[in-house]
């Protein structure tokens, strides 16, 4: 009998863990905001040429805003995968880890990004820069 007192302790303490690390993470999770919020987008490529798009939008995700300037001499190939959406091209240059350890990164204000595309919170004010960054 004790022996399933203890197994009974053990399970719900696993289960007001796991409750405390959800509600942690939705307290914690990156929020998008509402209305409408000023940006900078710049892509500076291989070559370290930077181009710049800038104005207003109401997209709640980095990946919604990337869509709304595609057409406006933005372009963007990517694909979902298991970490979100993995960008593999912008304006027309490709990066390939793969090959020669390139990628796009992005970054928020200047700072390494800590989200992909698509989980990235558009935030009013604020500068994403899409780089072409290479591991080797």
């Amino acid at each position: 009998m004790k022996d399933q007192k203890k197994i009974l302790v053990k399970i719900a303490a696993l289960a007001a863990a796991v409750l405390l690390l959800f509600v942690l993470w939705r307290v914690f999770s990156p929020k998008p905001a509402a209305g409408a919020k000023a940006y900078i987008v710049e892509v500076v490529d291989k070559e370290g040429q930077k181009k710049t798009w800038s104005g207003k939008t109401d997209a709640e995700y980095l990946k919604d805003l990337m869509e709304e300037i595609t057409g406006d001499g933005f372009s963007y190939e990517g694909y979902d995968s298991d970490y979100g959406f993995y960008i593999t091209s912008v304006d027309g240059v490709t990066a390939d880890y793969n090959t020669d350890g390139a990628y796009w990164a992005i970054f928020v204000n200047g700072e390494y990004g800590s989200y992909g595309a698509d989980q990235q919170p558009v935030t009013d004010g604020d500068t994403y820069r899409f780089e072409y960054t290479s591991g080797f």
